[in-house]
């Protein structure tokens, strides 16, 4: 990517949402929100040990973060969480939110993805999750906007991921 982005990864607490902070804050801003202060703290100073130099920041509001970012990506635990998206809703007008869908979660992806965009009617929603693939670190991504989803994919190639687009 060659434009340096500012990313709210909303709900740190999960394995997915820590990896893709600590590779996206090597060259980009990282707003970082969990309700678990203690996880919160711990990912951030992670961060800092292994990327002393990154651009990473705790924030105490996940609207305030939404508000600062470019592009929003929330764990499954926050994109679920009704009042947690309404928090954002107002301030993801305009903006890219990254959905990181749990490999365990057996919900339907096509009735998911819908609900997300009419939720953020004015934002392009992306989902991500585990290919089917036996590749490691292997993503799938879908969603309805072409340009959004490249953009997308290109994040992920560049920090190390394989990534593959299903479009819809």
């Amino acid at each position: 990517m060659s434009n340096r982005r500012t990313f709210a990864v909303l709900g740190v607490s999960e394995t997915k949402s820590i990896f893709l902070a600590k590779q996206i804050a090597k060259t980009n801003s990282v707003l970082l929100f969990d309700y678990d202060a203690v996880v919160l703290n711990n990912v951030y100073a992670q961060i800092l040990l292994e990327f002393p130099k990154a651009n990473a920041e705790i924030m105490i509001c996940p609207t305030n973060a939404s508000w600062e970012a470019d592009i929003i990506i929330l764990s499954n635990d926050a994109a679920t969480d009704d009042n947690f998206t309404k928090k954002i809703k107002r301030v993801a007008t305009g903006k890219i939110v990254l959905v990181l869908v749990n490999e365990k979660n057996t919900i339907d992806f096509e009735s998911t993805l819908d609900k997300l965009q009419l939720l953020f009617p004015f934002s392009k929603v992306i989902q991500s999750f585990e290919s089917m693939d036996e590749v490691e670190n292997s993503v799938l991504l879908k969603g309805n906007d072409e340009e959004t989803l490249k953009t997308i994919w290109t994040l992920f190639t560049s920090i190390g991921l394989k990534a593959s687009i299903a479009y819809t």
